[in-house]
């Protein structure tokens, strides 16, 4: 590992291992062309997931401790604690969901393993543990500071949901604040990555399993946003509660220190 001792060395490592490593995930593809391997297939999708995660780990042991990896990413925190606690917080979105929509009768395995599970895992350990995780706990700067980079690139991968200006921005809103909220949950439970990932998927699943106005792209619709919040609502509520009973408080960090 390299040894920088600088703050500004700290700060400029993490912006430019945030960019290789979106570089590599946008021409990803390249690896399983080269194999000819069909991208979309299961296999083809499980590879680049695992490229993907192999470059984060690569990257960030070149500032982490190869003993400390797993704890800074958060991928040692108890995954059946995070996933519990997620299903909790998700669980309005599974209960108001099927009163208002439909069940998706033309869902397949391999769209929720892509884009649920995969896609809810690897943006989490990109934009959560590795790109926040670097900035916000490797060079220490404030949780705005750190969560800015991420939840901005974040943000503007799903503006092509979007068929016209107003929509993509709506696109571009409510997953930026989406990137907040899953920052916000990762710091307050401890930089347990399963928390966010959890949440991460669970929202994915819900928009995938049932059908209704909105859950065809990210932004959402009316009563698919008022499920999002009130499920957001809950989790903050779950984690002030949490913090309280242990005689803590939330947003017990630097918010706008550089």
């Amino acid at each position: 590992m390299i040894l920088l001792t600088s703050k500004a060395a700290k700060i400029l490592y993490s912006i430019l291992a945030s960019v290789i490593i979106i570089l590599f995930w946008r021409n990803i593809g390249f690896v399983t062309a080269l194999f000819d391997v069909p991208g979309n297939s299961i296999l083809g999708l499980s590879i680049k997931a695992l490229l993907l995660t192999l470059v984060a780990l690569i990257l960030t042991t070149v500032v982490i401790k190869p003993k400390e990896l797993f704890s800074f990413l958060g991928l040692s925190g108890n995954i059946l604690k995070g996933f519990g606690i997620a299903l909790l917080c998700v669980l309005p979105l599974y209960l108001i969901f099927p009163v208002f929509g439909n069940v998706n009768t033309e869902l397949t395995c391999s769209v929720i393993y892509d884009r649920a599970i995969l896609t809810g895992f690897k943006e989490e350990l990109v934009f959560r543990a590795f790109m926040f995780g670097l900035l916000f706990r490797y060079a220490k700067t404030g949780f705005f500071w750190a969560v800015i980079l991420p939840a901005l690139y974040f943000g503007s991968v799903h503006l092509y949901q979007g068929h016209d200006v107003l929509s993509a921005l709506a696109a571009f809103g409510v997953t930026f604040i989406g990137a907040l909220y899953f920052s916000w949950m990762y710091v307050e439970w401890n930089f347990n990555l399963w928390i966010p990932a959890g949440l991460h998927i669970l929202m994915n699943g819900a928009w995938f399993v049932f059908t209704m106005e909105g859950t065809e792209v990210a932004a959402g619709g009316v009563i698919s946003n008022i499920a999002r919040i009130i499920s957001i609502a809950l989790a903050v509520v779950i984690t002030i509660c949490y913090h309280k009973k242990r005689g803590e408080n939330v947003f017990n960090y630097p918010i706008w220190k550089i």
